[in-house]
């Protein structure tokens, strides 16, 4: 992010996400400070307590079962050492501090705007009634049911057209056919699908196409056909994600998933070439604009 800020002036940056369980919540206040003042006031602060598996809070000799009570007290402990302007004492269940002060302040005051990516209850509710970002991946079910949860609380907290807050992010490639496009991906995605079956993800995405689907035996195809990449000529991109944007119940943001060695750089460049001309104008008239059912979204916990 901070290479980046030299070299853009208005695009805005944000971690998405920072696991707040598995680092200390002085030096990601401090970190995350130092950042909005290279970027200008562009940093967006994104949290959450990452993907589940237990690996990662166990490799640091860490409760993985604690990861949602840590996560919560270290955002509490960031945003007091942002907002502080004298030394404090922090006597937490997970974290201590003597004296604390943590220089810079961030740039934008009190804070810079905050995110989360996040499918437990009690983090949507907070996330809904402070109009926190909601980051959102995966399937339109999914996505729908997060998203309902947030509304409620942040309709409940007397916030108004929560759903513009909500993201869902998508793996997209524009070219000039879906085959083109599988065939342009294939390599790129069939190395990382290798690795997402050792780490769990295709499991859990199994999990959601069916109980009857074998993670083994999903296949590139098989995810293009399910929505989870979106890829192939630009009629084909529009229809997929207004499908997306419609089965979902709508959002305020699309955040397109790059950055991977798909095809060659010519090639990715000019998908995205694509998409800002001939997809995106399309997709812009969406307004995420029902109704939210708070009785059915109601949030257990």
């Amino acid at each position: 992010m901070c290479k980046a800020a030299a070299l853009t002036r208005q695009i805005r940056f944000g971690a998405s996400v920072k696991v707040l369980h598995l680092a200390s919540p002085f030096d990601v206040a401090e970190q995350s400070a130092v950042t909005d003042h290279l970027l200008g006031g562009r940093f967006v602060f994104g949290f959450g307590s990452g993907f589940p598996s237990p690996w990662f809070a166990r490799s640091r000799g860490l409760d993985y079962d604690e990861r949602y009570e840590r996560t919560a007290e270290a955002l509490e402990l960031i945003l007091a050492c942002w907002t502080r302007s004298e030394p404090f004492d922090w006597d937490g269940r997970f974290y201590r501090g003597k004296d604390v002060v943590v220089l810079p302040k961030p740039l934008q005051q009190p804070h810079p705007p905050l995110a989360t990516a996040t499918f437990t209850p009690e983090t949507l509710r907070l996330a809904g009634e402070r109009g926190y970002t909601l980051l959102t991946a995966g399937f339109p079910a999914t996505i729908r049911a997060a998203a309902d949860a947030y509304a409620a609380a942040a309709l409940a907290a007397g916030r108004e057209r929560p759903l513009e807050q909500v993201t869902a992010s998508a793996f997209v490639y524009v070219a000039d056919s879906v085959a083109q496009a599988i065939a342009d991906m294939r390599e790129a995605v069939e190395y990382e699908l290798g690795f997402q079956r050792a780490r769990g993800l295709l499991r859990l995405l199994a999990q959601a196409l069916g109980d009857d689907v074998d993670p083994d035996s999903l296949r590139f195809e098989d995810l293009v056909d399910a929505g989870w990449y979106v890829v192939g000529d630009p009629d084909t991109v529009h229809a997929r994600l207004e499908r997306l944007y419609e089965e979902s119940g709508g959002f305020g943001t699309l955040l397109l998933g790059v950055g991977k060695s798909w095809a060659t750089r010519a090639k990715r460049e000019e998908s995205l070439r694509r998409f800002v001309a001939e997809v995106a104008p399309r997709l812009a008239p969406l307004v995420p604009d029902r109704a939210v059912d708070e009785a059915a979204a109601s949030i257990p916990g």
